[in-house]
């Protein structure tokens, strides 16, 4: 009789975990996003998971892991090729071999005067320009949407006031436009991924950096540099939100259509809250010390 009963308390056991696991969701996407969880565009992705997940009665429910949490940015591109990871927050600017297209208005200094610009262009260019979309292809990863960012100003250690100033600066550079500008000034371009700036600042591996006044609050470079100079260094479309052709291939249409639809939202969503971070980001740094510098032509 107990071994009866132990039976069926296994056998009632088993219905349940079968019963609870139907009940959540039924595909679980792995997403490594490369910025930490309160950047404003992070705050964007999540909007996106939450809607994903709501849109498809939970059958579809996006995990995120941020801060690179599921691999190093420079990884992101194979990981999605070959299926490792199931989603990537990543910026094409940081494979100019395998993503020649994609990544030149994510590095093209002084290419566009506003975010408004970015946000269409990107678009425009995956809709309407076949050799981004075969590109995508080649690599095995498919966007769903680019991030705006800010513009990048030049955060430094001590004023840059002039064009003069920049001489033998150790810039922080990405891709491989940024490295022309900066040689321009005669400054030294130091290459380098976006976890490793502060560190690189800290121990004087650079001395100044391009970024956006809300990427400097997110990063905290504000405790290491207290000068920003208002020139426009680089400005355009930032992290694009991928998904691997496997993973995209596994999804029914519906579930297809869902994450097509919800990305075209987020961004739309997005123009107002990027112009949002960067007035509240610059009234913080402000209190905190920050001094803001004019660039006069010489």
């Amino acid at each position: 009789m107990k071994r009866l009963m132990m039976y069926a308390a296994i056998f009632l056991a088993i219905i349940s975990v079968f019963h609870s696991t139907d009940t959540l969701a039924k595909t679980m996407l792995k997403m490594n996003h490369q910025f930490p969880a309160d950047a404003a565009n992070s705050k964007l992705d999540q909007w996106f998971a939450d809607e994903v997940k709501t849109a498809t009665n939970g059958e579809i429910e996006i995990r995120i892991v941020w801060s690179n949490g599921l691999g190093d940015p420079k990884q992101n591109l194979s990981l999605l090729k070959n299926g490792t990871i199931d989603m990537a927050a990543m910026s094409a600017g940081y494979f100019p071999k395998e993503l020649p297209f994609f990544s030149a208005p994510n590095s093209l200094p002084m290419a566009m005067d506003n975010i408004c610009q970015a946000s269409e262009i990107m678009k425009a260019f995956i809709e309407k320009i076949p050799a981004f979309a075969e590109e995508a292809g080649q690599n095995g990863a498919r966007p769903l949407y680019f991030h705006l960012l800010n513009p990048y100003l030049l955060l430094s250690k001590t004023p840059i006031t002039k064009f003069s100033d920049l001489k033998d600066r150790r810039i922080r550079i990405w891709g491989d436009d940024m490295p022309l500008l900066v040689k321009a000034g005669g400054a030294k371009p130091i290459p380098m991924f976006l976890p490793d700036i502060y560190r690189a600042m800290k121990t004087e591996v650079i001395d100044s950096c391009p970024f956006s006044v809300d990427m400097i609050l997110t990063y905290k470079l504000d405790e290491l540099a207290k000068h920003i100079t208002e020139v426009v260094v680089w400005e355009g479309p930032a992290v694009g939100l991928w998904i691997s052709e496997k993973t995209w291939k596994t999804l029914s249409p519906d579930h297809q259509k869902v994450l097509s639809e919800t990305a075209e939202k987020a961004r739309q969503k997005e123009i107002p809250l990027t112009i949002e971070a960067e007035r509240t980001a610059r009234e913080a740094l402000k209190a905190k010390g920050v001094t803001f510098h004019p660039f006069p032509p010489e």
